[in-house]
C-alpha cells in the first residue's frame, strides 16, 4: 500500500504550475487596482480584502479536500455555517465561550461525519449535500427562532475584533489552515490516501485504500472549516441569524476552481484553493471600488471560474 501510496504523481509536475498561475493572478490584480484606484492600495482597504479573503478561503481550504477526493462539491457549506453559528450564539450564551468553540466543533464534525456517510450510501456529492443543506438552514431557523440572536461575550469580541501584529485574527487562522492542510495532502499518510482516492477509486480500493473512509474524512475537514468561519463570524459581530452566509457557495467553489484544483479529483493542494480566495476577494474589492454593479460583478467571476476550468484543462492535457 505504501508503494502505490508514495507512485502518485509529484504536485511539482502540476500544482506548483497552477499555484504560481493564481500568485500571479494575484500579483497582476493587486497592480492594476493599486494603479488605477487610489483608495485600493490603503492599509484601512487592504484588511479589508485580508479579512474577505479568509473568511471565504477557510472554507474554500477544507472544499479542497472534497474536490480532491474525487467527490467534487459540498452544496451545504453555508447552510451549515448558518446552523453552526447559530448553535455557537446560543452555547456561548448559556455555557460560555470555551464551550462554545468545543461544542460547536464537535457537531461540525458530527454533520460531517453524517454527510460523507450518505454520500457513500446515495453516491451523488452533489444532491446529497444539496438536501443536507436544506436540512441544515432549516435547523438554523427553527433554533434562531428566525430572530437575530446576540451574544455578549468579551472573549469572542477580541477573538473576532484583535489583530496580532496588525493583522486580523481570522487572517492568522487562514494562514495556519492553509499550512497545516498543505502539510496534511503532502506529507501525511491520511492525505496522501485522499489525492490517490480522488485520482482513481477503482485503484484505490484495489490497493486497499477506504474510499468510503476517505470521503467521510474529507466532509468532516469542509465541516470542521465551516464551523471555524462561524465562529470567527459571530465573534466579530456578536450576533448570529439563520440567513448568515446565503449564497457563499459558489464564492468557495468558485475559490477551489479559479485556484486550479482539479475538477475532476486527484489533483490539487489546500494552498491553490487559498490562493483562489484571495484572487477572488482582491478582484470583488476592485470592482466595488469602481461602482461595478452586482450583476456585473456575478458576470465576471463566473467568466473567471470557466476561464480558469478551461485553462487549467488544457494544462493538465499537456501534461500527461
Amino acid at each position: 500500500m505504501n508503494m502505490t501510496i508514495q507512485s502518485l504523481p509529484a504536485d511539482s509536475k502540476f500544482n506548483i504550475p497552477k499555484a504560481a498561475y493564481a500568485a500571479l493572478a494575484i500579483v497582476a490584480v493587486t497592480v492594476i487596482a493599486g494603479l488605477t484606484t487610489p483608495t485600493f492600495a490603503t492599509v484601512d482597504n487592504l484588511f479589508v480584502v485580508i479579512r474577505a479573503a479568509s473568511i471565504t478561503g477557510i472554507v474554500a481550504i477544507g472544499m479542497s479536500y472534497i474536490t480532491i477526493s474525487g467527490n467534487l462539491f459540498a452544496l451545504s457549506a453555508s447552510s451549515l455555517g448558518a446552523l453552526l453559528a447559530v448553535l455557537f450564539a446560543l452555547i456561548t450564551s448559556h455555557l460560555g465561550f470555551g464551550t462554545g468553540i468545543v461544542l460547536t466543533l464537535l457537531i461540525a464534525a458530527v454533520a460531517g461525519v453524517a454527510q460523507g456517510l450518505a454520500v457513500n450510501l446515495i453516491g451523488n456529492p452533489i444532491i446529497t449535500t444539496l438536501a443536507f443543506g436544506t436540512v441544515f438552514r432549516g435547523l438554523a431557523a427553527l433554533f434562531s427562532g428566525n430572530s437575530i440572536l446576540r451574544i455578549d461575550s468579551n472573549a469572542a469580541l477580541l477573538l473576532g475584533t484583535a489583530r496580532p501584529l496588525g493583522v486580523p485574527t481570522q487572517s492568522w487562522v487562514f494562514l495556519l489552515a492553509a499550512l497545516i492542510s498543505w502539510f496534511i495532502i503532502r506529507h501525511v499518510k491520511l492525505g496522501r490516501e485522499i489525492v490517490l482516492c480522488g485520482a482513481n477509486k477503482e485503484t484505490a480500493t484495489a490497493s486497499g485504500l477506504n474510499v468510503g473512509l476517505v470521503t467521510v474524512v474529507a466532509c468532516v475537514a469542509l465541516s470542521v472549516g465551516v464551523a471555524i468561519m462561524g465562529i470567527l463570524t459571530v465573534s466579530q459581530f456578536s450576533q448570529a441569524k439563520a440567513d448568515l452566509f446565503m449564497g457563499y457557495d459558489f464564492d468557495y467553489i468558485a475559490a477551489v476552481l479559479v485556484g486550479g484544483v482539479a475538477l475532476r479529483g486527484g489533483r490539487g493542494s489546500p494552498i491553490q484553493a487559498a490562493l483562489g480566495a484571495v484572487l477572488i476577494a482582491l478582484l470583488q474589492n476592485f470592482m466595488l471600488l469602481n461602482g461595478y454593479s452586482a450583476g456585473l460583478r456575478m458576470t465576471i467571476v463566473g467568466l473567471l471560474v470557466i476561464v480558469s476550468i478551461s485553462v487549467f484543462h488544457v494544462l493538465q492535457g499537456k501534461s500527461r
